[in-house]
């Protein structure tokens, strides 16, 4: 029977049995295909949403499965440095639509998986989420940093971050000025007491830390470069008026138009603090800033114009302060390109070694050395070498009002108790007074003390280190038995800095090797691959962080530079800061898990070298890129010297942060900041 015309156009076309397997088997191997080759060509044709979120949300391959995964192809167009040129192109922009904002809950926590897992970093469970505050109006950004090459064929683990400004920290806490661990409003409102100035001590936050970027002033600009800065700086970088007006008439610090000028006074410097360092050397012929005197410590320097000046004379000054109601006065030192540092003396000791500083200087500040059972002055004696100087300028030194004798009278007591002799007191022309004390040489004169008060420390009085340590009550001993001072204090610098002189820990021979050698490598690999193979400009660096400074010898290539150093001795790491101290080098103790005490923006190279291994064994790797981020400079340098595994874990968190890397000889990172904050543009120029 014949078949109607339209039945026949309803029934389907039979398929045989071999070809229907045919055409199933090739659309499994295309799917396969596209899936398993996940480069941009194969994806080309998915939705950009996906394309984008893919690498994010795909959890950390275990080696097992990184040995079977099957390897992407090269990104096209592949530079020296590994990266493509597309990945070029797309620094310095903003999370486009491919790049999704990722989700986040009520407390700012992004969503997926944790910043630990996306950074292929290890830290402490509670840090891994990434979290930050509002962002002043500004939406957050979320950026998947491209996946580069970094020299071989395995991929970098991607990160997804949501970055946003730091805000609503806390009354009072300015967000472009923010410091975590000295502005945790929180912790602060918890203490039981302030008596002992607790309030202005170290209180870091507890994981998870704000993930937060803090925002620039507005209209922040290329900072003046030394030596001009030394005399002024750019008001808009550090527009704070507030001291301007409150010490208007001490000659502190003026207001000229766009500047904020520096003369050179200030409460004890009637006629600049030029005349006055000149004034106590002469009174005091032996002190030789620059030859006997090399390192320094100024006690509540203000803006820190004794230190900057005393560097024309070859002396290098450690000048700290509190963050209290002398506004900003650190950051106007650090702006300036003088060396600063945030620290009070209140119930814990000072992040420095025993026995280091040639010469400690108060000029009024405003310390009661005498409180707490003499505390304050105890500290001071711990630092001070033996045979150094304490230098006091204060009222009660030449004043004779009542209060002011009572608080002289007290030091008078308080210094004899702790055999500090009485070098000279003299006045000035303006009738300013100074009094010169020198520490003992040698332990003779505690074990004749009429009392013990304040007592001897003993070996039950416990550890000695000074990092959250409480201020001794004691009195430690010296570890030199002459009293003369020749075969005690260091060599005259700058003699002082050469490995011929130096005083090596445990003095031992394979200490002097390794100190010796590390010397060596370090002024050969800067003057050979620093200065000729790194996109740095040197004439612009003057204020320098090496993080994990070692035995000093990275700043000792560098001492003919115009530049200072900061040696930071990592928690953790060989007590190699006294010897640093000893070749006339300054330095202070540092955990890099938590921030450092200094204001954002005050650094024009941080160096970190061979670090990162230890600090993701107990922390987050994102944490410490924030504070790399806070201390430095728009427009300035990060360098890391690791092994390339190191190297990968850390660019892509830094081009997340829109930094332009370039990776030197597989195994330097230079990475150079941009002025983008989340919510504004990209550029490496203010």
């Amino acid at each position: 029977m014949a078949v109607p015309s339209s039945d026949r156009a309803r029934r389907p076309f039979p398929l045989s049995p071999s070809l229907s397997l045919f055409l199933l088997i090739s659309a499994i191997l295309v799917l396969l295909f596209l899936f398993l080759d996940p480069s941009p060509g194969s994806l080309a044709f998915l939705p950009s949403r996906l394309s984008a979120s893919a690498p994010s949300l795909a959890p950390p391959l275990t080696p097992q499965q990184q040995s079977r995964a099957p390897r992407s192809r090269s990104p096209p167009h592949s530079r020296p440095d590994g990266s493509s040129a597309t990945e070029k192109a797309e620094e310095g922009t903003t999370a486009t639509a491919s790049q999704p904002v990722t989700k986040a809950d009520a407390n700012g926590s992004a969503s997926g998986p944790s910043a630990k897992e996306s950074s292929g970093g290890s830290g402490s469970g509670g840090n891994s989420g990434a979290r930050g505050v509002g962002a002043d109006g500004e939406t957050g950004t979320s950026v998947v940093a491209p996946v580069e090459k970094g020299g071989d064929d395995e991929e970098e683990a991607p990160v997804s971050v949501r970055w946003q400004t730091c805000s609503r920290l806390g009354r009072g806490v300015s967000s472009t000025d923010y410091i975590p661990c000295l502005d945790n409003v929180r912790a602060i409102k918890a203490l039981r007491s302030r008596r002992h100035m607790e309030h202005r001590e170290r209180h870091c936050p507890l994981p998870p830390r704000l993930r937060c970027l803090v925002p620039l002033p507005a209209g922040y600009r290329t900072p003046v470069p030394w030596p001009r800065s030394r005399d002024m700086i750019w008001y808009n970088n550090v527009p704070h008026p507030k001291l301007v007006e409150y010490k208007k008439d001490q000659n502190w610090v003026t207001r000229s138009g766009d500047y904020l000028v520096f003369p050179g006074g200030g409460t004890q410097f009637k006629d600049g603090v030029g005349r006055y360092i000149q004034f106590v050397e002469q009174i005091m012929p032996t002190i030789q800033w620059g030859r006997r005197t090399r390192t320094v410590l100024d006690v509540g320097c203000g803006v820190a114009s004794f230190g900057g000046y005393l560097l024309d004379r070859n002396a290098i000054t450690m000048s700290f302060a509190p963050k209290d109601e002398h506004e900003a006065q650190i950051q106007f030192a650090l702006e300036r390109g003088i060396p600063a540092f945030l620290a009070v003396i209140g119930t814990q000791k000072l992040p420095f070694p025993d026995n280091v500083f040639d010469v400690v200087h108060c000029a009024r500040c405003r310390v009661h050395w005498y409180a707490n059972g003499g505390k304050p002055l105890l500290e001071l004696n711990r630092v001070l070498r033996p045979g150094g100087y304490f230098i006091w300028s204060a009222t009660p030194v030449y004043r004779q009002e009542q209060r002011d004798q009572d608080d002289w009278n007290a030091m008078v007591t308080l210094t004899k108790s702790i055999c500090w002799r009485t070098v000279v007191k003299s006045q000035d022309v303006n009738g300013i007074g100074v009094v010169i004390y020198q520490k003992p040489a040698s332990n003779s004169c505690y074990a004749e003390r009429k009392t013990n008060e304040p007592p001897l420390c003993s070996e039950r009085d416990g550890s000695r280190f000074p990092w959250y340590a409480p201020l001794d009550s004691c009195l430690f001993t010296t570890a030199i038995t002459t009293s003369d001072e020749r075969y005690n204090w260091p060599v005259p610098w700058p003699e002082r800095l050469d490995v011929s002189y130096a005083s090596v820990p445990d003095d031992s021979a394979s200490n002097k090797e390794k100190f010796e050698a590390d010397t060596k490598y370090w002024k050969q690999l800067i003057s050979e691959v620093y200065f000729n193979d790194f996109p740095l400009n040197w004439s612009s660096i003057r204020n320098v962080m090496d993080m994990n400074a070692g035995f000093g010898g990275f700043a000792a290539a560098l001492i003919d530079q115009p530049l200072w150093v900061m040696n930071a001795v990592p928690i953790g790491q060989p007590d190699t800061l006294p010897l640093i101290f000893n070749r006339g080098l300054i330095g202070a103790y540092h955990d890099w898990c938590e921030s450092f005490s200094t204001y954002p923006r005050t650094y024009d190279l941080l160096h970190m070298s061979n670090l990162i291994g230890n600090l993701t064994n107990r922390c987050d790797l994102i944490d410490v890129v924030v504070e790399i981020d806070r201390i430095l400079r728009p427009g300035r340098w990060f360098v890391l010297k690791d092994t390339l595994e190191m190297i990968k874990k850390i660019r892509p968190i830094l081009k997340s942060l829109h930094y332009e890397i370039v990776v030197v000889k597989q195994q330097f990172l230079v990475a150079t900041k941009s002025f983008w904050r989340p919510g504004k543009p990209a550029s490496t120029s203010g």
